[in-house]
């Protein structure tokens, strides 16, 4: 029989869960701030803008204010519509370098020899072209007689 009173103070399985417990709190408050942030919106020039695509127009606007127009390239190879920006920063400091590239496919019925680019003041870059029209079909007359005998049945 023991003098000493007992007192249960919590379980018996791990003897260092308050320990552990600790440890947990401690690598929560530690976790970098990036581990939570919302990743889709950290890179803005994943973002494409603006896409119309209707029965009179095919455009994209995207916004490279953070590009000035020599740093822009836009390129149009068949249908195939190249967007790219590249800039590159010196300084006694450091380098950094931010480019980026877009391509899309134009529609089959898009004009691409009226297909034009603008951009605005305030850095919005805006390609458009138009559709073109689309026939509507003619009606074909049946002439008779014999002006025509060039299919000849054998």
């Amino acid at each position: 029989m023991s003098l000493l009173p007992f007192v249960h103070t919590g379980s018996f399985g791990d003897p260092f869960e308050d320990l552990h417990r600790e440890m947990r709190r401690f690598e929560r408050a530690m976790v970098p701030y990036w581990r939570s942030a919302n990743i889709t919106n950290l890179n803005a020039a994943t973002d494409v803008g603006q896409i119309v695509n209707d029965d009179k127009t095919f455009g994209v606007r995207m916004d490279v204010s953070h590009f000035r127009p020599e740093q822009l390239k836009v390129n149009l190879d068949n249908r195939m519509l190249t967007i790219e920006g590249e800039q590159e920063d010196k300084s006694e400091h450091g380098y950094s370098k931010r480019s980026f590239t877009r391509k899309f496919l134009l529609p089959e019925d898009v004009d691409v020899t009226a297909v034009k680019s603008h951009l605005s003041e305030q850095g919005v870059l805006s390609i458009e072209g138009p559709k073109k029209a689309v026939s509507a079909g003619r009606a074909i007359p049946i002439e008779t007689g014999k002006k025509h005998e060039a299919i000849k049945h054998k």
